[in-house]
């Protein structure tokens, strides 16, 4: 069994500190599972950092491929999934860093959880539907104080009615997961590389995104928890991983674990209830309750 760590490594905002950060948590948190390290290098065309980045991609012994700056984090695993030849493969976007030891370890043992055909094992994933915006809470403020806003959310929401499910919608997150390479090539052969963001939203969590993928194979998303246990899709809101108190089980954060550990209270109860329909009122699962 061969094993990619496919880390994408773009070079917009502010991308040679997040790569920085990567190389950094990737020293300090051992995968404890053998694997190829693949760093994809796209973006970085007038910026500088990218030889400090192909260095830093040498010195950990890290194969480099080089990809246009398009497509957005999907487009770049879609085509990197062409070009390896290993059975599976681990994507982080350039974000993502890991956060606990074994976490390599940790997700690959996720694919083979008895009694479950496993289509993929993720650090994060949601509940979120992009077609729900529209009754955030936040929105009543864009409309009293940034009317284009809440018209551009409330137009995109129209727009894309049929390109998403309605809340809950559940499907795993892009920052961090592992899944076959053959499946992933087959999924990348049905689909278009994004030309826009809402393409790339679409292959998160449209309906016929990868989640939706894995479920037309009989395949089922797991994330997996630094406690060593694998979530299904109806026990996802008690993983503990993504935008709960502390997020305490998480394996690899991003930038948008990150947002939410800065939030303020009343950006977190946002947050949490865009995600999981619920606000928490301390890190025990069992404390959810229902939004007022």
């Amino acid at each position: 069994m061969s094993l990619a760590l496919v880390y994408l490594a773009r070079g917009a905002s502010d991308g040679l500190s997040s790569v920085k950060e990567f190389f950094e948590a990737y020293r300090r948190y051992p995968a404890d599972c053998a694997h190829e390290l693949i760093v994809i290098i796209k973006g970085w065309a007038g910026l500088e950092g990218e030889a400090e980045v192909r260095q830093l991609s040498l010195a950990h012994n890290a194969k480099v491929i080089d990809l246009p700056d398009d497509g957005f984090d999907w487009g770049a695993y879609m085509r990197a999934a062409s070009l390896l030849t290993h059975d599976w493969i681990c994507f982080l976007n350039t974000h993502s860093r890991p956060r606990v030891k074994n976490w390599l370890d940790l997700l690959m043992k996720g694919t083979e959880v008895p009694g479950i055909n496993v289509g993929a094992v993720g650090a994060t994933a949601s509940y979120e539907s992009l077609i729900s915006i529209f009754y955030w809470p936040s929105c009543i403020a864009f409309l009293l104080y940034i009317p284009r806003i809440f018209l551009n959310a409330l137009r995109f929401a129209i727009y894309s009615r049929n390109a998403f499910r309605s809340f809950p919608n559940p499907h795993l997150r892009s920052n961090a997961f592992i899944v076959r390479r053959e499946l992933f090539v087959d999924f990348a052969a049905t689909h278009k590389i994004p030309r826009y963001k809402r393409d790339a939203w679409i292959l998160e969590s449209g309906r016929t995104g990868f989640t939706a993928f894995l479920a037309s194979r009989g395949l089922k998303p797991l994330v997996a928890g630094a406690d060593g246990k694998y979530y299904e899709p109806e026990q996802w809101i008690k993983s503990g991983t993504f935008r709960v108190p502390r997020q305490p089980n998480l394996l690899v954060e991003d930038n948008q674990t990150m947002i939410y550990d800065k939030a303020g209270s009343r950006n977190k109860r946002i947050l949490e209830k865009n995600t999981w329909g619920r606000i928490f009122e301390n890190v025990e699962m069992a404390d959810a309750r229902e939004c007022p």
